[in-house]
């Protein structure tokens, strides 16, 4: 498993064939668009926003799915913050809430859209402006780590040779 994990993030992020400052764009668009309340178009904007930053599209979507499993844990800290920039009381029960109805498994579209209708009216403000502020550190961060371990990569695993005959086309 270990090595399964190592082949896929290592070799699979920083071992990819571009410079790395297009891997390291593609990975920072992606963790700041995860972070912000764009559900079920997180992987969309990851490639719209790549394609327009000449941004690496490949390494980047991964990442843009990365906060699929915890969404809802992840916006409660994200509109805690908001609401502190902007000075006002939270109401997390009433947010979790109008989160569950949003994304229950069980109940119709109109219970669904109610619970986006919860969401918009009393959280949006803070939600996005915590969601931004952290997509934006979380995205400078993961670029600052994936950009040095794209040159440490290469500096252990040298590209081979443009004549090397040993290496398959």
């Amino acid at each position: 498993l270990a090595k399964r994990v190592r082949h896929v993030i290592v070799d699979g992020v920083l071992g990819v064939h571009d410079t790395p400052h297009r891997i390291a764009l593609g990975v920072a668009i992606a963790l700041f668009i995860a972070w912000t309340p764009t559900i079920g178009f997180q992987m969309g904007l990851t490639l719209f926003f790549a394609t327009l930053l000449r941004a690496n599209k490949v390494v980047g979507v991964p990442f843009a799915w990365l906060t699929n499993p915890a969404t809802l844990w992840l916006y409660i800290p994200n509109y805690l913050l908001g609401c502190w920039l902007l000075g006002e009381p939270a109401d997390i029960t009433r947010l979790v809430a109008a989160l569950g109805k949003m994304f229950a498994l069980s109940g119709s579209v109109s219970e669904r859209l109610a619970g986006l209708g919860d969401v918009l009216e009393g959280f949006l403000a803070p939600l996005w402006l915590g969601s931004v502020i952290v997509g934006l550190l979380l995205g400078a961060l993961g670029y600052l780590a994936v950009f040095r371990g794209v040159l440490a990569y290469r500096r252990r695993h040298p590209a081979p040779a443009q004549g090397d005959s040993s290496v398959l086309p």
